[in-house]
């Protein structure tokens, strides 16, 4: 992935601030698209053996080295199942405590930073506030109201736009239907995303499911509410339960202005964030649903 081609405007910002050397200590990057790519290339930027302006060459030892995420001074954090965990972090404290391998500057990378723990949170927060050593701290998230204050204060927050046209073009030339393009391009966080869930017959046919349960939450309740157990049968695990809201999300906003998509549209996205709570995708769908009723 080129980032200086999916993210031109965030490209350029941090080409001038490595070239002044203003590179923060702790940077939260919203939104999702192209920012794991960012990280890695600032990271890059610090470890350059033959920097040129700032920049990192992408060539030398360091550079290939990171780029393979196997350089030993950079630490990328991901989710352990469905959370990042508070010994997840506590690890990263005892490495920092010590001298870095390469260097004196230390890199983590936390893809995922809306998934910390509570526990992971506060232990987190420490390292930013009271870093031990040269450590640059990096948290990625796909939205950053998942995240909580005390992190947010803490990070120069940056927005990552989806680019939805760069990706619907990719797609297209790539032989998808523009339709299809189209909607894929505003759920998918990557170009080899949208290829996979554009070939994906499970994702087509979760479309179909959503479009006639979103009609449903439009038109009749009742007949959403009954609708729920054949929602279950498609969405079985985790990660195709948070794509079932993103789509649901994405055909209930086509329907604004129209009363009531603006109250469903709210609903479900408080639904989303009990959702990611751990309340069952099922009490969700439901919950959605009986809100509108009541409100009606």
């Amino acid at each position: 992935m080129n980032i200086k081609e999916i993210q031109p405007e965030i490209y350029k910002r941090f080409e001038v601030i490595l070239q002044k050397n203003r590179l923060s200590h702790a940077y939260l990057f919203s939104g999702g698209f192209g920012s794991l790519e960012v990280a890695i290339w600032l990271s890059q930027a610090l470890f350059c053996e033959k920097k040129e302006n700032g920049l990192p060459c992408g060539t030398c030892r360091n550079c290939r080295l990171i780029k393979d995420r196997d350089f030993a001074d950079l630490h990328i954090i991901e989710p352990d199942g469905q959370s990042i965990k508070k010994e997840q972090i506590k690890n990263l404290q005892e490495t920092f405590s010590q001298t870095g391998f390469e260097s004196d500057t230390q890199v983590i990378i936390i893809d995922g930073a809306d998934k910390m723990n509570p526990s992971a949170t506060n232990a987190l927060l420490k390292s930013i506030e009271e870093p031990e050593g040269n450590i640059y701290i990096f948290l990625i998230t796909e939205n950053e109201n998942l995240v909580l204050d005390t992190i947010k204060s803490r990070s120069q927050i940056i927005a990552f736009p989806r680019q939805e046209t760069y990706l619907k073009e990719y797609l297209i030339q790539e032989g998808v239907l523009p339709k299809l393009a189209a909607f894929v391009a505003k759920v998918a966080k990557n170009p080899q995303d949208a290829s996979e869930l554009a070939l994906d017959t499970w994702f087509d046919e979760a479309l179909k499911l959503l479009k006639k349960f979103s009609d449903l939450l439009m038109e009749n309740q009742v007949e959403a509410f009954l609708f729920i157990p054949t929602v279950l049968e498609r969405f079985k695990d985790k990660k195709q339960e948070e794509m079932a809201f993103n789509i649901l999300q994405i055909y209930l906003s086509d329907f604004l202005p129209q009363n009531p998509a603006a109250s469903l549209l709210d609903t479900s996205f408080e639904a989303y964030r009990m959702w990611k709570s751990n309340v069952k995708f099922q009490s969700c769908l439901e919950y959605i649903i009986l809100d509108e009723m009541v409100n009606i």
